[in-house]
């Protein structure tokens, strides 16, 4: 590089004066330090770049939440595992799992502190014969440790398909008001059994959740007289169970007028 103030075969301070040292000096300065200040500022940006924040570790990686032990359509039945994984254990404060049977809301929560993170704690299961056949989901939420991030969640929507029988009351229609004399007529089949033949065993009625009649054999019908109620509301519930053991129900409300005492 080529110094302004030098100058061949002459000495450098029996050369400049003092006036001419200090603009040649800002002149020099002004070629050197621009660059530099340049680069640095350069460095800077492309660290930001680089390294972007997200995750409060310096990982750079967003925390994600993962279920792993169901896939998305899955059909289930009996015991099933509901397990979660996250890609940075050390930044989870914990993770709370939901389960939604069909035609529910989110419930039967379970929070998991440390890993591994499984619904109801490490080596336990939910038996999903606990429930109706049908379109179900589990979700986990994960809270990370760091104030003010932002909980992650996942969540899969599988079926429960354990060969549950179908039943549904015909008649009376839900909210029905009636008098005197009701049929009781019940629908009821299996469409699969998983242990043994297809079949219904029984179609068991409950008024008012006491055992009124059991059936054995289609059609599923009875009469109920409705003059030993009391007037109002009243429910009808019907269960039917099938050769594996497996039962299924569906329940009404009617609306007595005109009824007995009850007695």
């Amino acid at each position: 590089m080529k110094i302004p103030w030098a100058r061949r075969n002459k000495s450098f301070m029996g050369t400049l004066t003092g006036k001419e040292l200090f603009g040649n000096y800002r002149k020099v300065m002004k070629k050197i330090v621009a660059p530099v200040l340049f680069l640095i500022a350069s460095a800077s940006l492309l660290v930001t770049a680089v390294v972007p924040g997200g995750t409060g570790q310096g990982s750079g990686e967003p925390l994600k939440v993962e279920i792993f032990t169901i896939t998305k359509g899955q059909k289930v039945r009996g015991a099933i595992s509901i397990g979660a994984r996250v890609n940075h254990p050390e930044e989870v404060n914990f993770i709370e799992f939901y389960f939604q049977e069909p035609g529910a809301e989110d419930r039967y929560s379970w929070k998991a502190y440390a890993p591994p993170y499984f619904w109801g704690g490490e080596g336990q299961t939910l038996d999903t014969t606990l429930f109706d056949d049908g379109p179900v989901s589990a979700v986990a939420f994960c809270f990370p440790k760091a104030k003010g991030a932002v909980m992650v969640q996942h969540r899969v929507h599988f079926v429960i398909d354990n060969g549950k029988p179908k039943v549904k009351i015909l008649s009376p229609k839900d909210g029905a008001t009636v008098n005197q004399n009701v049929t009781i007529e019940v629908d009821a089949s299996d469409p699969g059994g998983i242990r043994k033949n297809a079949g219904i065993v029984t179609v068991s009625l409950y008024l008012d959740g006491g055992l009124f009649q059991s059936l054995t054999k289609s059609p599923f019908r009875v009469v109920l007289s409705t003059c030993l109620l009391d007037p109002g509301l009243h429910s009808i519930r019907a269960v039917a169970e099938d050769t594996d053991g497996m039962t299924s129900a569906h329940a009404v409300m009617i609306n007595v007028v005109g009824g007995g005492s009850g007695g």
